[in-house]
């Protein structure tokens, strides 16, 4: 059996250009990403080969990555690493798609790793819930 994939979908009421706007821009990803933890910083550059950066120094965690794919408004695939005090962990790979529907966008998220067992993806599963409930929640 394969642990190494997680997928999750979710709708938001707000059109594509928003959620795109909320994932590829410093000041969108302010907006909802880790907004609890105090001094969390964001970087990000929305083009292929480009760079992004989360880091809530105080907790001590945080995420980077490169970009692999950006078609803007509708694919997002970033290379993904866990950081722990500065120090990233393996590499694993997130694959955003966006498909407008009525009344807003459904979001597809892909999350993969080199898992061996089911935690890594049940513990990611916690993560982006609550992440994207926050943008679920900031329009």
């Amino acid at each position: 059996m394969t642990h190494d994939v997680l997928t999750t979908t979710r709708t938001f009421a707000v059109p594509p250009e928003r959620v795109w706007w909320a994932w590829t821009t410093a000041e969108g990803l302010a907006t909802w990403w880790w907004t609890h933890l105090p001094g969390t910083t964001y970087a990000v550059e929305p083009r292929v080969g480009g760079r992004y950066r989360i880091e809530a120094g105080g907790a001590g965690f945080g995420v980077t990555g490169e970009v692999l794919e950006a078609e803007a408004l509708r694919r997002l695939v970033v290379t993904w690493h866990w950081l722990d005090d500065g120090e990233p962990g393996e590499q694993e790979r997130v694959e955003v798609v966006l498909t407008p529907v009525e009344g807003g966008t459904r979001l597809d998220l892909r999350h993969t790793g080199p898992w061996t067992t089911a935690q890594p993806a049940e513990d990611y599963r916690t993560g982006w819930t609550q992440v994207l409930d926050a943008l679920a929640a900031r329009g």
